[in-house]
């Protein structure tokens, strides 16, 4: 990537919920380029204090704070606290999600609002209420799923349908916040860290469903997701746009 072209991003502030496993992968490439960070967890508080520890040492200045994002209280709370340090936010990141899987005939109303709380609530208030604060030229990076644009694995419906809602989010926040100069776009990722709740060997399975017969592990995986935000917190020809980051499973017809 041109080096001026990065250099765009030193400075400028970013915003990640959920920055415990990727998240912390994707806060040290920000922070490589001179990104300072807010972190927000949820209960993940010894994570995010690491993270902001090794990010520090890379010579931004950062801030943890504990937010549930999907209230929208808390969110007003988190972001009337974060800008009597940071009083404007260049990029937000929404990261925060639940993945676990269910069998059809065991949903319950809880299972749908627990997806729903977390993927369609946790990426809409941050970002109405972050927004706000955002220059003209700042970026929202939302985070979907492969399934969204492709094909839907069975035993995971709440979450298959709220990460879709994603998608129509960041179409829909791309046409509100347009005449303000910002930027929405959407990440669909695949297998990119394995579950805790997933066998080695499953995941080695699903990481072969992939179109493009390529050795990537997760360390690769993970790099290239940060990779992915790096240029969306760049890119200024894109908005309301989905980025499939699965390695071409969206193209694979399954079994």
């Amino acid at each position: 990537m041109n080096q001026e072209l990065l250099e765009r991003l030193e400075g400028k502030t970013a915003w990640i919920t959920g920055g415990k496993r990727v998240g912390h992968v994707v806060a040290l490439a920000l922070a490589e380029l001179g990104v300072n960070l807010v972190l927000s967890y949820r209960s993940s508080r010894e994570e995010a204090r690491n993270t902001a520890s090794e990010a520090e040492q890379l010579g931004v200045r950062t801030l943890t704070i504990q937010a549930d994002v999907s209230d929208r209280e808390n969110v007003v709370r988190a972001v009337d606290e974060a800008r009597k340090t940071f009083p404007a936010i260049d990029i937000l990141v929404n990261m925060a999600s639940v993945f676990a899987p269910i069998k059809l005939a065991d949903i319950r109303k809880e299972d749908m609002e627990a997806n729903i709380l977390a993927h369609l609530y946790g990426t809409l208030w941050p970002s109405q209420v972050i927004s706000e604060y955002m220059p003209r030229g700042g970026h929202i990076i939302n985070i979907s799923d492969r399934t969204a644009i492709g094909h839907v694995y069975p035993g995971y419906l709440p979450y298959a349908v709220t990460k879709g809602s994603v998608v129509s989010l960041t179409r829909a926040l791309a046409v509100e916040l347009g005449e303000r100069g910002i930027f929405v776009n959407d990440i669909a990722p695949g297998p990119i860290l394995k579950p805790p709740h997933i066998s080695p060997e499953e995941w080695k399975e699903i990481r072969e469903q992939s179109g493009v017969k390529y050795p990537v592990d997760d360390a690769e995986a993970m790099r290239q997701f940060a990779l992915q935000v790096v240029h969306l917190s760049l890119t200024t020809m894109a908005s309301g746009s989905t980025f499939a980051l699965d390695q071409g499973q969206n193209l694979v017809c399954e079994s």
